[in-house]
């Protein structure tokens, strides 16, 4: 999946330019000073100060960059009352006309993260554009100055993550008698601004750490899941294994789990509404493009998903989504659902014992009734859901399982880099058969339907 979205920051500019001149006489009669010393802030929160030299003939700062300077300040000694626990610290950043919801939340979230192993954790700036502060939001802080910069939180859990994520934080924050406070981080959706919230804004988590193949696995979830979390955790270990047999060991060869509560929890952290229907979804940040490891690889199973599956689809449902993750970084954004369904798929079920009929019954029940299928499923038909959807799945899993069959799997993974390679189109598609397969598209889906209806019978 894409990266988070960066949406702009904004502040208020009411009462700002007779205010910013006043700064800036203020500012200007300091810098008379020979040397005047500045806090210059390091990436895990801490600060030590530093020589600045504002003889004659340098510019002193100017009020944008000391507002700049004073709230990462402020962003600094937040993420480190958040991460430490520190509650009176936490409840001492806030401005005295904060949303008391936003207060209380952030007092709920200090007792969640401190248990989590965070190799990072820290709120940053960005450096998109201001727009102005909405006036209901503005006028009754009746502050010096309020503004809604463009911040991010950015956090990395110590074992899967071997590159911290970033994701949007929708921050207002106010100055009054010389100090910057915060005031809320709720969305402001007519700026197109939100807030990520994490598992951590969602209650207390049950947290296990289990060695894999290359280092430590993390799964997180909240206490009415924690028998979940720990089936999770056991199978963690054997998953990795399987999928670096079909893959290899080109990859990361760990894992993150979310295990969401909630419908809210679980949309939130996959960046999507999606279905009841689904189990489970791997997220992740932007591809480079260069075959590095993307970061943001996270698995997510959704709220239902303890109750809905057994030991059997807990086992492949989560070597499916663990394929994912060995593989996006050669997955192109616009890859063919079919393609990298079915490819998750014939590697979640690969050495099950299963047979046709067990993965297969609602395209098993379809061909024995109506002949072999004819055409390749298309990406709509995946979230349509009811028989619509499992037919899709179905059929997908069933061309990678007759690609193996037929060819290999050495020749089923080129195939699937090649159709994986950039975004679907029938040139595309047309062209990874013939090179891979040496077949056209018409011979490659009248094999493929024969096969599935020799085995639906």
């Amino acid at each position: 999946m894409s990266g988070p979205n960066q949406p702009a920051g904004i502040r208020l500019l009411a009462r700002s330019v007779r205010l910013r001149w006043i700064a800036l006489v203020l500012v200007a009669a300091v810098a008379l000073s020979a040397v005047v010393f500045h806090n210059v802030y390091s990436t895990d929160g801490e600060s030590r100060a530093a020589p600045t030299d504002t003889s004659v003939g340098q510019a002193p700062p100017t009020y944008d960059q000391q507002r700049r300077a004073d709230v990462s300040v402020l962003l600094d000694k937040w993420a480190g009352a958040v991460r430490a626990g520190d509650v009176d610290g936490l409840r001492a950043l806030m401005d005295p006309r904060a949303d008391p919801n936003f207060v209380e939340a952030q007092v709920r979230r200090a007792a969640s993260v401190p248990g989590i192993p965070f190799s990072e954790f820290g709120y940053v700036l960005g450096d998109e554009p201001e727009t102005p502060v909405p006036p209901s939001i503005a006028e009754p802080l009746d502050a010096t100055d309020i503004w809604a910069p463009p911040v991010y939180l950015r956090y990395a859990v110590a074992g899967p993550d071997a590159s911290p994520t970033s994701r949007p934080v929708s921050l207002v924050v106010a100055e009054r008698d010389g100090r910057w406070r915060l005031v809320d981080d709720a969305d402001l959706p007519e700026y197109r601004r939100h807030t990520w919230r994490g598992p951590w804004d969602f209650g207390s988590l049950t947290i296990r750490s289990v060695p894999t193949a290359s280092g430590t696995s993390v799964v997180m979830g909240h206490p009415d899941r924690e028998q979940f979390v720990a089936a999770l955790t056991a199978e963690l270990p054997s998953a990795i294994d399987a999928v670096t047999d079909f893959w290899g060991d080109d990859w990361a060869r760990d894992g993150l789990v979310f295990v969401a509560s909630s419908a809210e929890e679980f949309g939130e952290l996959t960046g999507s509404d999606p279905s009841t229907d689904v189990a489970a979804v791997t997220v992740s940040d932007a591809v480079a493009g260069d075959g590095s490891r993307p970061s943001g690889q996270r698995v997510v199973f959704g709220p239902d998903a303890a109750a809905r599956l057994t030991p059997f689809t807990v086992r492949s449902v989560l070597r499916h989504e663990l394929t994912h993750v060995a593989a996006r970084a050669r997955t192109a954004d616009g890859t063919a659902l079919w393609v990298a369904e079915g490819f998750a798929d014939y590697s979640g079920y690969r050495n099950s014992g299963a047979d046709f009929a067990q993965l297969a019954p609602t395209l098993a029940a379809i061909v024995a009734s109506g002949g072999p299928p004819t055409v390749l499923p298309k990406d709509e038909d995946f979230g349509a859901g009811g028989a619509r959807s499992s037919v899709a799945y179905e059929s997908a899993w069933s061309v990678f399982a007759f690609v193996a069959d037929r060819f290999g799997e050495p020749t089923l993974r080129r195939l699937y880099e090649a159709l994986a390679a950039g975004p679907a189109s029938d040139g595309s598609i047309d062209a990874a058969f013939a090179s891979i397969l040496g077949l056209d598209r018409t011979q490659f889906v009248a094999s493929w339907g024969n096969w599935v209806a020799d085995r639906a019978r």
